[in-house]
């Protein structure tokens, strides 16, 4: 059984505001792929649907690291400069793998 803990989350920009995205998500990747509890985290930009999306995909060791990702400040950083360039609140998913 697999225990690692996965997530995935859907960011999309306003108009005009892409490459702000890419620029502070790849800071935080940077960052968070010195966690110890990261396995994988990065960022795929949606070129079939939505030129504006970018979407992340991780894999932690657990829920916990995972967890405790979200108290860290390079995330708590980049919420906060994320505010005026998304175009609605990301969409995320959290789970295990099942299959």
């Amino acid at each position: 059984m697999d225990a690692h803990f996965y997530t995935i989350a859907v960011f999309t920009a306003k108009e005009g505001r892409l490459s702000d995205l890419k620029r502070i998500l790849e800071a935080l990747a940077l960052e968070t792929s010195k966690e110890p509890g990261a396995l994988e985290y990065f960022f795929v930009h949606d070129q079939n649907h939505d030129t504006n999306t970018i979407v992340s995909y991780e894999k932690w060791i657990n829920a916990e690291e995972e967890r405790k990702h979200w108290k860290t400040p390079h995330l708590v950083h980049a919420i906060k400069q994320l505010e005026d360039i998304l175009d609605g609140a990301p969409v995320i998913h959290k789970g295990s793998k099942i299959i």
